[in-house]
């Protein structure tokens, strides 16, 4: 689903923080607003096949807000989207992306309720930039969704705090139960969920960071999922750091982890053998320039380094190209070539795959 499904996926940035909305009404106390975005997208996950997936999607978001004494602010949040000409079901799909609530005071910080991005992802955000493909070492969307299980992105069924002042952010989760992938009639699902970050935003556009983030598993029945057995632990520990600078944005992210990085997401050379949740050490690297002109050019690598244990040995490597043209800043068309270097599992011949294809993206 990860591949496959990442073509119709534009990056959090562009979903989450850039899609802007409009007012439709505000007086001393209340406040309330709706946005979304209109996505295309044709993809080919390997040149040369006949598999071209391509799909339309539309994203609504509704937002309210009351102020309260004291400089107290409570917020809501929901966003849905609906795709048409799903490229896995062939079907329509409606999805809940966010579902929250917010406490929120300047002087104490901010304690939200419901599916939203989660702490790992306040500093896992400086990877996700990509259009079509997703950041793959550091692994926001590692299990070919969301990431709301593991809640390495939009996390399940989350309460969260947060704080920030004079560049310094601090952020926490606690997850509550949900379910994640399936396997021999079982679910894994979470037993429970916690995470924690802090990132430093310097005058000059540095930022560093450095996030953790432990989601304990339960499998009743089946002997594991995917290389998940019960009572066993995904853990990430992510140090990162970007700079932005006008146009520039360099980033980069190191992962250590547990059970958190799946060998075979992007496809195996034998039907015979599954993904694999494995432990890993990887690094990613992206950068970008947003010319005037409206042209971004960008360009990810990212290397997935497997620590051996059963058949999962190898690594995987991930190149990415891009180019993106904004005719508006909320109309924006790209293109994105990716390359894979795939050697994995003891046994099975490492193997190279190239593909790629358009975006574009109209925000309310």
């Amino acid at each position: 689903m990860k591949l496959k499904l990442s073509a119709v996926l534009i990056p959090a940035a562009l979903l989450a923080g850039q899609v802007s909305a409009f007012t439709l009404y505000e007086d001393q106390q209340n406040k309330l607003d709706v946005g979304g975005v209109f996505v295309l997208d044709a993809f080919q996950p390997v040149w040369g096949e006949d598999d071209i997936f391509s799909a339309s999607r539309s994203i609504l978001n509704i937002g309210a807000e009351r102020r309260l004494q004291d400089g107290w602010v409570l917020d809501a949040k929901l966003e849905w989207d609906q795709f048409l000409n799903n490229p896995t079901s062939g079907s329509d799909n409606f999805r809940n992306r966010l579902g929250y609530f917010t406490l929120n005071h300047d002087e104490v910080g901010s304690l939200r309720f419901g599916k939203q991005w989660s702490a790992y992802h306040d500093v896992a955000r400086y990877m996700d930039n990509l259009i079509i493909i997703d950041p793959d070492a550091t692994p926001i969307y590692s299990e070919g969704t969301d990431g709301g299980f593991a809640a390495t992105g939009r996390g399940d069924n989350l309460v969260a705090y947060r704080y920030s002042k004079n560049g310094l952010n601090v952020s926490a989760h606690y997850g509550f139960t949900s379910n994640g992938e399936s396997a021999h009639d079982e679910t894994a699902k979470r037993d429970d969920n916690f995470a924690a970050s802090t990132s430093y935003d310097f005058d000059s556009g540095l930022s560093i960071g450095v996030a953790y983030l432990e989601n304990k598993v339960q499998i009743d029945g089946a002997t594991d999922i995917n290389g998940l057995e019960d009572g066993d632990k995904q853990a990430a520990l992510s140090i990162g750091v970007q700079y932005i600078s006008g146009g520039l944005k360099l980033a980069s992210v190191y992962t250590q982890g547990e059970n958190i990085h799946k060998a075979g997401l992007l496809g195996t050379s034998s039907d015979s053998v599954t993904a694999q949740w494995a432990d890993a050490n990887a690094v990613d690297g992206y950068a970008h320039y947003a010319f005037e002109s409206g042209f971004r050019p960008f360009a990810y690598a990212s290397h997935v380094d497997f620590d051996g244990e059963g058949d999962v040995t190898g690594d995987r490597q991930v190149y990415a190209l891009g180019l993106s043209y904004a005719f508006t800043p909320k109309t924006i068309l790209s293109f994105e070539a990716k390359h894979n270097k795939l050697d994995e599992f003891r046994g099975q011949s490492s193997r190279t795959d190239s593909g790629g294809g358009f975006n574009f993206a109209y925000v309310l």
